[in-house]
């Protein structure tokens, strides 16, 4: 009988900055877009501690180091596969699923969202300067989670966790850092306290953090072999030159040295306070994941909040080259800085346009959903036998973000690849309907066919509660999809490409114009 799954997250942010900028014309904005896109502030349940000891209310996991005795036979080896080995009495009767969103917060103002349904810590937020140097600070965390607590041992965590089939993971990102389990449902009780503790009670043994040292050397190493990646982080890197968003998200060699338990513990009590924290739970009861939050907490003496000081991200575009001896071709992105960030619902007309660009590559054998109708495969795949493969993105942050194009092509023709995304540049806020719609549709497709993930739910949930601090609904982010129009679009075109552009150029670089030749390709004089 296949059994319910619950995933568990906890996030962590620090308090974001409200954006106003005097460049987007708020009076020509889309009206309904914006009504859907901000509301009211969510409602959240105070839910009051609750003095218990913990061994009384949670069964502990048997422990077993190994197993010696003889293994168990298989009642089921002589059954055939055309014969069930389920009665149909066995399944429980069908109850009616609640998908509403709950929402509780505790005393200490830990914010805790679920859903019935079958933090800003991160390299932006790391103090690099003559008196402190944090740089990997959130990568060094992730390496180190879900070891040794001031509970469980590292190897009685992994024991643990083996013995129930539950399946954990820690990702540090560039504005929040996410610690996250799956397990079967009866389990809720267990993984919540292990989760909780590996959060709040680490005990970085010097001994756990020399041996798996190699793995930073080799988390940096695994990023420099994707190229898609690579590129990612020097966009950032050369987009906000030096500054929050342009913090490394990998471990510089040089910076081994400050992986020490002393460092790590600061870094923590900087961002690691409850208010900075929001608990997910997707196909949880909500009055269970509060009860186990609340009691793995009560014992726990909060890290003191403190108002960090704001981090406004300053964008500086720029040019970086990296040539690569091992990758023949040659990629280019050029991107743009877009306002806002997630915090604008503009958000919503960059994902349309960046559907609407579409991309994929010249090897692509069709079928539905390979968006062989977007711009650019029909436009630039179809039409240049030079380029390899091309895309659009977007990344946005809480407050800002960045749009563009990302082209691989040969070497030789690397003017005629940029020539070639200049041209889309200036055809961008030129829309058909017949574009539009299509773009819409897809996305729409797209966006409901991911939130049937529990991992992806769960982000997003947590990511809207930290900057927007409320949670559109599918059906909300639908309708915002639906209201978007030609004239939306060619706003949020006009007003990205007034910025300065980022041009990173990686692989085979002998062909590269100088960046003052690539402005002018693109139109900036």
């Amino acid at each position: 009988m296949k059994k319910n799954i619950q995933c568990l997250n906890i996030f962590y942010k620090t308090k974001w900055r409200n954006i106003h900028n005097s460049s987007i014309v708020r009076s020509k904005e889309n009206l309904n877009l914006q009504k859907i896109y901000t509301g009211e502030k969510q409602n959240f349940n105070k839910v009051s501690f609750k003095k218990e000891k913990i061994e009384d209310v949670i069964k502990e996991v048997k422990f077993d180091y190994y197993y010696f005795n003889e293994g168990k036979k298989n009642k089921y080896k002589d059954i055939p596969l055309n014969i069930s080995i389920i009665n149909e009495s066995d399944f429980p009767p069908f109850k009616a699923v609640d998908e509403k969103l709950h929402f509780s917060v505790l005393e200490n103002d830990l914010k805790i969202i679920s859903t019935n349904r079958n933090n800003s810590c991160g390299s932006r937020y790391e103090e690099i300067n003559d008196k402190v140097n944090e740089q990997g600070m959130s990568v060094m965390l992730e390496n180190m989670a879900f070891h040794s607590t001031a509970h469980l041992s590292h190897l009685r965590t992994i024991k643990s966790l083996e013995k129930i089939g539950a399946t954990v993971s820690c990702n540090a990102f560039r504005e929040h850092m996410v610690y996250s389990c799956e397990c079967l449902k009866e389990y809720l009780p267990i993984v919540t306290n292990l989760i909780i503790g590996n959060v709040l009670f680490p005990r970085f043994l010097s001994w756990e953090m020399k041996n798996n040292v190699n793995r930073l050397n080799l988390m940096r190493e695994k990023l420099f072999e994707n190229n898609e990646l690579y590129i990612t982080e020097l966009l950032h890197n050369t987009a906000w030159y030096n500054n929050t968003l342009g913090n490394k998200l990998y471990v510089y060699e040089s910076s081994i040295e400050n992986y020490t338990s002393e460092n790590l513990r600061n870094f923590m009590l900087k961002h690691f306070s409850p208010k900075n924290m929001t608990l997910i739970g997707v196909n949880v009861e909500h009055d269970e994941l509060t009860k186990w939050t609340s009691r793995a907490f009560q014992d726990y003496v909060p890290i003191p909040y403190t108002n960090q000081k704001e981090v406004t991200p300053k964008y500086t575009g720029g040019f970086i080259s990296v040539e690569d001896k091992n990758v023949k071709k040659t990629n280019i992105a050029i991107a743009y800085e877009t306002q806002g960030g997630w915090k604008s619902s503009d958000m919503i007309t960059l994902t349309v346009l960046q559907t609407l660009m579409g991309g994929g590559g010249s090897f692509s054998t069709g079928g539905p959903g390979k968006g062989m109708y977007s711009r650019l495969f029909l436009n630039v795949l179809n039409s240049y036998n030079f380029i390899e493969s091309c895309m659009a993105f977007s990344t946005q942050h809480s407050d800002t973000g960045l749009f563009g194009l990302y082209f691989t092509g040969e070497p030789s023709n690397t003017s005629d690849i940029i020539k070639a995304m200049a041209l889309e540049f200036q055809k961008m806020n030129r829309v058909t309907d017949e574009e539009l719609n299509r773009a819409k549709k897809s996305l729409k497709s797209f966006m409901w066919m991911s939130l049937e993930y529990k991992s992806i739910l769960m982000e997003d949930l947590a990511r809207q509660m930290m900057i927007l601090n409320r949670i559109l609904t599918g059906k909300q982010l639908s309708d915002a999809i639906d209201s978007i129009t030609k004239e939306d679009i060619q706003r949020v075109v006009h007003n990205f490409l007034k910025t300065k552009p980022t041009v990173v150029v990686y692989g085979n670089i002998n062909y590269s114009p100088h960046y003052d030749e690539i402005c002018n390709i693109l139109g900036h004089k």
